[in-house]
């Protein structure tokens, strides 16, 4: 049986690959957009903003689940609010992702997301990796929804 640090490690890992792959999906949308391929009537920027959302809807869902599950946080009720707030936002992003402010609304809830979870974030060691991990593969994602705003709204 695996010791705790063994298991926490694996876990990290695990972690990590995961959330590379998860980048994944947003660039097959800016490579859809970009090469005006669709399924359907599934188009690139609108698989790009569908899955920007429930990304969004799920990193909100963990500052939720962080609330409920820990009754002394001392941000527990400004969590709660957040959570429910960016959660909305991110689907009023969805739901205007064909006009010039979906997309960038999209952007601005992962920028408030990263940045509050940079001034949250414990300081407890074993953290550490999955805070970095965290903060690169949100400005990865955060370039990719530049991208997607310049070939969607730069005249082309």
């Amino acid at each position: 049986m695996p010791s705790s640090h063994e298991s926490t490690a694996l876990s990290l890992h695990w972690f990590n690959r995961l959330a590379y792959l998860g980048v994944f999906p947003f660039v097959l949308g800016l490579w859809m957009r970009w090469a005006d391929v669709s399924l359907g009537y599934l188009d690139g920027r609108l698989l790009f903003a569908a899955y920007s959302c429930a990304i969004l809807s799920f990193l909100c869902g963990v500052w939720w689940g962080g609330a409920l599950n820990v009754s002394n946080h001392p941000a527990r009720s400004t969590l709660m609010y957040l959570s429910n707030g960016i959660c909305l936002l991110g689907w009023i992003g969805l739901l205007l992702y064909r006009t010039p402010v979906g997309l960038p609304l999209l952007l601005l809830c992962y920028v408030f997301v990263e940045r509050a979870e940079a001034y949250l974030k414990p300081n407890r060691r074993e953290l550490r990796s999955y805070f970095h991990t965290r903060t690169r593969v949100t400005y990865l994602v955060v370039a990719c929804h530049v991208l997607m705003v310049l070939l969607s709204f730069s005249g082309g």
